[in-house]
């Protein structure tokens, strides 16, 4: 009995504890009885300064990128005055910050039909925004100006019961879910004469303070918008980009965060670092490179992070001044190999040519090419085949990357993300201007690829140098199928007798170089005199093509490289679920079918036939220094490979090249015309849907490319032109692809054209 009258005394006490500690939770008012004696002991907390992002400079130090300095109007939360004890203060305050940050308020008049029951509250509303009240009887929604803060405020406490005012300040702070003694900036870039008020004045806006920062700028990229495709744009970190970035600890950390994240992001690689632990490199509110080299060298241009502490009472409030524990470190400038007015220039001979196709298009007599879709696309790259440096690199249509940083400009950048009509987005998807096509764009390489295919033919010896071959005109064969397959001639359908490897470049023989990849031996239009060779066959030939390195990334250190592709034998039939035919495989060796390139592998193993067979990684960034100018690191010539294929066999394809200029089509780059002595191959290679002609033809549109080198002895520089859509206008190859790289090598070398040039030197624009 007395056990259990022990145990109900106990369990009495246990309930008027609890319930007296319930209303002590319930019934509190100050910080003294929520913290007890303890609200003035100090916590320590950190605080981050970001650091300057790295300039990107061009070859002869003008800036292309720099950080600007630039001041933000911020809000301590902790400064703020307090929501319970002050919030007829606190509302002032964040409504005089509103205005002088040009925030619009919203207020909130629940139930409408107070505006019926109150005339006043209907004639004040009206007199404050100017507009009649919308008929409803829902609540009702109104948007208030900035300079209209104040008023709204006073409004919103004399009809309190039925008038709110919403703040966006507190919406900010809501959303940045800060600590608080953490700056929330409400306002980038404001005016110097709005600092000093507001430093002048800080009696009358608690919390607020004026925290310096940068805006990121690209001085001439306005004047030269090709270089926007170069230089990226920074932006917003978004969540996968701060899980990516953010290093793991351990292993299984990282596992966890990737295997987290992965429905959204999709795989995605995370470093491993197992002294992470404690501030991350970056934070939710930070900017990263977005493409470009701001997104290639993102490490490299941003920096580290300093890291600040201070004091903080229970209610996390500054109590204490701030002292630097880290100091930041700015991020590196990165001198680039291009030069700013070569590029330029590049950039207006591109779209010289550019405007020539489509004048062309428009003149032109047949009316499926007047139908042709404008011509406004096309590339160009120069690249040093000596050490992969490129020297300029344009892609058109481009753009402005200012609109990406520049909050003036965000009406012009929501045009190009969210066209209004139907038809604006497939035009949009059509020019894709942030494309960069050099290295992104890939296209079918058309005659330009037979100069590789007849190498690795010479080095497999299924030619020589001297073998000749039956050209008639086009190849005729029966499949295994018993279908037809016809190959005609790429430049005209004449008899071109017998010719060797030379000889084929020099024409472009389509013949020949299908003969070499697939044999002729099954052709059904070749006497028995002819030479019957059995060819690489596509094994062989994709092997060749891969010591190019076509099919692969050159590793150019910009983001967002296609590889392109070699098509195979399994390929074909795991994709199109067909079997490889030797149709296939010739239109392979004339660069049409299934192979694709993008214009910057082109360059580059253009290259190493016009040098000794060496491949180079391209890159743009030379040197990386510091802020002092200090050189930090020297980007060397980086060899990637070396082609398997013997001098005497590349000095034979150079021959041709040569030949294709000297007593070819491309007339425009021949010395007596040019100034230079210019070798290269031109290509026309077909796209998109099959049309009818008038007389019932069956055609397709095409591109116009030409990459060439020079001086042709001793090549200081490749140039890869591609002009979409001109192939077949007036044969565009010949006489739009060629003169402009011709011009391109002119302004490189600073060579102007003959003063009186023979009568077979056309004119150019």
């Amino acid at each position: 009995m007395n056990r259990l009258i022990a145990l109900r005394a106990i369990l009495l006490l246990v309930v008027v504890v609890l319930v007296a500690r319930l209303a002590q939770l319930q019934l509190i008012t100050t910080d003294a009885q929520r913290f007890g004696p303890n609200i003035d002991v100090t916590t320590r907390r950190y605080l981050t300064n970001q650091p300057r992002r790295g300039e990107i400079l061009d070859a002869r130090g003008r800036i292309l990128a720099e950080s600007v300095p630039i001041y933000n109007l911020a809000v301590v939360p902790g400064q703020l005055p307090s929501a319970t004890t002050a919030p007829e203060q606190r509302a002032l305050t964040l409504a005089r910050l509103a205005q002088i940050a040009d925030l619009p308020a919203t207020l909130i008049i629940d139930p409408a039909s107070a505006v019926e029951t109150m005339p006043d509250l209907r004639a004040e509303v009206m007199a404050l925004t100017g507009a009649p009240l919308p008929a409803t009887t829902d609540s009702v929604t109104i948007t208030i100006a900035p300079a209209d803060s104040i008023g709204a405020l006073t409004l919103s406490r004399k009809y309190r019961e039925v008038v709110t005012l919403v703040n966006p300040i507190e919406q900010l702070l809501a959303q940045a879910n800060v600590r608080s003694y953490q700056p929330v900036i409400i306002k980038e870039d404001i005016a110097p004469e709005l600092v000093l008020a507001l430093r002048e004045n800080t009696n009358y806006l608690p919390g607020a303070r004026v925290v310096e920062g940068f805006r990121r700028r690209y001085p001439l990229s306005s004047e030269i918008p090709s270089l926007s495709h170069l230089l990226g744009y920074v932006g917003r970190i978004n969540a996968c980009e701060l899980t990516a970035v953010n290093p793991a600890s351990s292993w299984l950390r990282a596992l966890t965060d990737v295997t987290a994240n992965a429905p959204v992001c999709g795989l995605m690689t995370k470093e491993i670092e197992p002294t992470s632990i404690g501030l991350p490199p970056y934070l939710p509110s930070d900017l990263i490179g977005k493409d470009g080299l701001e997104a290639a060298y993102e490490k490299v241009l941003r920096g580290q992070m300093g890291i600040d502490s201070l004091l903080v009472d229970a209610l996390q409030r500054p109590v204490s001044g701030v002292t630097t524990l880290r100091p930041v470190a700015n991020g590196h400038n990165l001198i680039l190999t291009i030069d700013a007015q070569f590029q330029a220039e590049v950039e207006r001979i591109l779209q010289r040519w550019i405007r020539v196709g489509e004048e062309r298009r428009l003149a032109a007599k047949e009316a499926h090419k007047r139908a042709y879709a404008p011509i406004v696309a096309g590339v160009a790259v120069a690249l040093d085949p000596r050490d992969g440096r490129i020297l300029a690199m344009v892609s058109i249509p481009d753009y402005d990357n200012n609109i990406w940083v520049d909050p003036k400009r965000i009406a012009e950048l929501q045009a190009l993300l969210a066209p209004p009509s139907v038809e604006a987005q497939r035009e949009l998807q059509r020019l894709a201007p942030f494309t960069n096509r050099a290295i992104s764009g890939q296209y079918p390489p058309g005659s330009t690829i037979k100069q590789f295919v007849g190498a690795v033919a010479l080095q497999q010896g299924v030619i020589t140098a001297d073998t000749k071959l039956r050209d008639p005109g086009l190849l005729r064969l029966i499949e295994r199928s018993g279908a037809e397959f016809i190959l005609p001639n790429s430049v005209r359908n004449r008899d071109n007798g017998l010719i060797d490897v030379r000889d084929a470049l020099r024409l472009s023989s389509n013949v020949f170089f299908a003969s070499v990849a697939g044999g002729n031996d099954q052709a059904v239009n070749l006497d028995q005199r002819a030479l019957r060779i059995p060819g690489l066959g596509i094994d062989q030939l994709v092997e060749g093509l891969s010591w190019f390195n076509f099919g692969r990334a050159t590793g150019v250190d910009l983001v967002g490289e296609a590889s392109g592709r070699v098509p195979t034998r399994a390929w074909k039939a795991q994709v199109l679920r067909e079997a490889w035919t030797t149709g296939d495989t010739y239109n392979t060796a004339i660069g049409q079918g299934y192979l694709e390139v993008t214009p910057l592998q082109l360059a580059v193993a253009a290259g190493a036939i016009a040098t000794d067979g060496t491949l180079y990684r391209p890159h743009v960034v030379d040197r990386i220094v510091d802020e002092n100018g200090q050189v930090v690191q020297q980007i060397p010539a980086e060899p990637t490979g070396r082609i398997p294929v013997e001098q005497r066999h590349l000095a034979t394809i150079r021959e041709g090249l040569f030949a294709s200029i000297t007593n070819g089509l491309g007339v425009a780059a021949r010395e007596v015309c040019s100034g230079l002595r210019i070798a290269g191959k031109t290509g026309t290679a077909e796209f998109g849907p099959i049309l009818t002609t008038a007389d019932g033809r069956l055609v397709r549109q095409s591109h116009a490319w030409f990459v060439g080198f020079a001086p042709y002895e001793r090549p200081e520089i490749v140039v890869a032109v591609l002009v979409e859509g001109v192939g077949d206008l007036n044969d565009g190859s010949s006489t739009i692809a060629v003169p402009a790289v011709t011009q391109i090598m002119q302004a490189y070398f600073g060579v102007t054209p003959p003063t009186n040039p023979p009568s077979i030197c056309p004119v150019l624009p």
